[in-house]
């Protein structure tokens, strides 16, 4: 018999479903998370507007790329929120992509977390989300709009 020893959810500041169960369970099973999504869809990116068109040539945008399941992360109402994000972000200094990356791989049980790059730059540009540092008052602020992000994700 082979032992669990990772998890792979969706997992990122609007979608934090596992945090109740699945991670207190995983923990206490030694089970990691390698978690996948950490920015929603390309929605973390800050790319998607509230009111906007989507950019032509995104994931929105393609019928085989998932554009039917981003379609209840593209309400006015959380991308107004996702802007708040953004606004955060542009305080400390970094770019929402990268906010939210670290918020990811610095929550505890996140073992790794698996980006959606399509271009190698993307990848490398990602991996600077890594030096990212918050100070408290902008880790509250976080936590804050994710907690509100995810109630908008859960509602639509």
């Amino acid at each position: 018999r082979i032992p669990f020893v990772s998890n792979q959810p969706q997992y990122n500041l609007l979608w934090r479903v596992i945090e109740p169960e699945v991670v207190p369970t995983c923990a206490e099973l030694g089970i990691g998370q390698v978690v996948w999504s950490p920015l929603a869809q390309g929605v973390l990116t800050g790319k998607y507007a509230p009111g906007q068109p989507l950019p032509e040539g995104s994931r929105a945008t393609d019928a085989a790329g998932g554009a039917a399941m981003m379609k209840h992360l593209l309400k006015d109402e959380l991308l107004a929120t996702v802007a708040r994000l953004a606004e955060l972000a542009d305080q400390a200094g970094v770019p929402l992509h990268h906010l939210a990356l670290k918020w990811v791989v610095e929550q505890p049980t996140i073992t790794a977390a698996i980006i959606g790059a399509s271009r190698p730059e993307q990848v490398a540009d990602n991996v600077r989300a890594l030096a990212v540092e918050l100070d408290p008052a902008n880790a509250r602020g976080l936590e804050c709009l994710s907690d509100m992000l995810n109630r908008q994700a859960l509602a639509a």
